[in-house]
């Protein structure tokens, strides 16, 4: 039987030496309560004794204790079953990462850096629905591509990769759970997500289990992606001495190929919590889903495009110092009631999409036919060294002057810095964009709200 007093030094030794912060060992706790109760003449405990006493009190105040309350949650806290979903597309998780492996330029195969990876998952199926990937931070342009590549088919992208195996993911999710990125924050993005009907959901802050499926997924594709040549690992310490750079090999068109490849052999893979692969599993419930795939693909995309309002001037649109016109803008010229919503590609800036009343878009194109398409980071490099010349409120044919001046000095240096590199590589992913675009073949007419027109070719003089 242990004395009531030789118990309360026991006590107050445990609460206030060994619940706390630094976390000191419980040796060393046990060592000071024998010394103050050898000082008070009582009998010494065993550290048995004392291991009794604190297994006694609340596991998780303890852990709260000495980690914080944070990891107390982690371990402690039930999960409410929030991510739980009966049929697929119910729940799409979306999320970002950095991959683990260097690439390369196109151009002389030289390291430039490593891409990021946006990736949807549906967490009924488990089957990976979209993805993008891209040299550029995360932004709503890479949730666009990566939720519009989701609702849409896959016949086109597989037979681009030249891959057999099924890949049935399409259709509009019903509700999609993201993280508290700023990309996912916007007002513009919440508002396309309420136009399409689809319920935004948050992820609660300390509630990591909230995001497992896509962090899980992201696990398991960066495992894959550390069998690349030019992988940095998931650490230091993993990376040992492996020179990543020496032996990068992939440039952005490849890894994005691969990617997609390996993303048709995970959703064609037995996933242990499922005792099936996920297109096993979406097929089996595919009867209890509706068709729900958007009307026009294109109206998705831009929905979700970085936005900006602007008035219509007498000479169009007035965006980054750049002028655009439609004729179906004619009839809001001047009017006061308010500036209209801009829609715009980064990636290519010789067109925006221009909301007009009732919900209606119509594609406004470069006003000034002189400059070609250009991105938005190749414009504003030309910007910065318009400025740098001294060439304050640069005009457009100025500008376009500079931007060829630009892209002939990359095309030819062969001494290019990585960053330069970079630029280069996104400028060639933007032209490949550009020849897809309806008015690649030769110069249009500027205006045309009747996007079912044919578009001829325009003789200058």
């Amino acid at each position: 039987m242990v004395p009531d007093e030789v118990e309360a030094i026991i006590e107050d030794h445990l609460m206030r030496y060994y619940l706390r912060r630094e976390r000191p060992s419980l040796a060393r706790v046990v060592s000071e309560i024998r010394s103050a109760c050898g000082q008070q003449g009582f009998q010494q405990p065993t550290r048995r004794t004392v291991q009794r006493r604190l297994d006694a009190m609340d596991a998780r105040e303890v852990m709260k204790a000495r980690e914080g309350a944070k990891a107390a949650r982690q371990r402690f806290a039930p999960v409410t079953g929030q991510n739980a979903a009966e049929r697929p597309l119910d729940v799409v998780q979306i999320d970002h990462t950095p991959a683990d492996v260097i690439l390369v330029d196109s151009f002389e195969r030289k390291p430039i850096g490593r891409p990021w990876v946006t990736l949807a998952i549906d967490i009924t199926s488990r089957m990976v629905t979209g993805y993008h990937v891209s040299f550029e931070a995360p932004s709503r342009l890479s949730v666009a591509l990566c939720l519009t590549q989701a609702v849409a088919p896959k016949a086109e992208l597989l037979a681009d990769l030249e891959c057999a195996v099924p890949w049935p993911a399409q259709g509009k999710p019903r509700s999609i759970h993201v993280d508290n990125g700023r990309d996912f924050r916007s007002q513009a993005f919440q508002s396309a997500c309420a136009e399409w009907g689809i319920n935004l959901v948050y992820r609660p802050p300390g509630s990591p289990h909230f995001g497992g499926h896509i962090e899980r997924l992201i696990g398991t594709m960066m495992g894959a992606v550390h069998l690349l040549p030019g992988t940095t690992q998931s650490s230091v310490a993993a990376k040992g001495g492996y020179d990543a750079e020496a032996n990068a090999a992939m440039t952005l068109r490849e890894f994005d190929r691969w990617f997609a490849l390996e993303i048709c052999r995970y959703n064609n893979s037995i996933h242990s919590s499922l005792n099936c692969t996920p297109v096993a599993k979406w097929d089996a419930l595919a009867g209890e889903m509706s068709d729900d795939i958007p009307f026009d693909i294109e109206a998705f995309r831009v929905s979700f495009l970085p936005s900006a309002h602007r008035q219509v001037r007498r000479d169009g649109i007035h965006l980054f110092d750049l002028r655009y016109w439609s004729d179906a803008l004619a009839g809001y010229v001047g009017r006061r009631d308010g500036k209209v919503v801009v829609r715009y590609d980064p990636r290519n800036l010789s067109a925006v999409w221009v909301e007009l009343d009732g919900g209606r878009c119509v594609e406004a194109r470069y006003r000034n036919l002189e400059i070609p398409p250009v991105s938005l980071w190749e414009y504003r490099e030309a910007m910065q060294k318009a400025r740098a010349m001294g060439k304050v409120g640069t005009n457009e044919l100025v500008l376009a002057e500079l931007i060829r001046q630009q892209r002939q000095i990359e095309g030819e240096s062969r001494a290019l810095t990585k960053a330069e590199r970079r630029s280069r590589e996104r400028n060639s992913s933007m032209k490949g964009l550009a020849a897809d675009d309806r008015g690649s073949e030769g110069l249009r007419p500027v205006d045309t709200g009747d996007t079912s027109r044919p578009m001829f070719k325009v003789e200058r003089w």
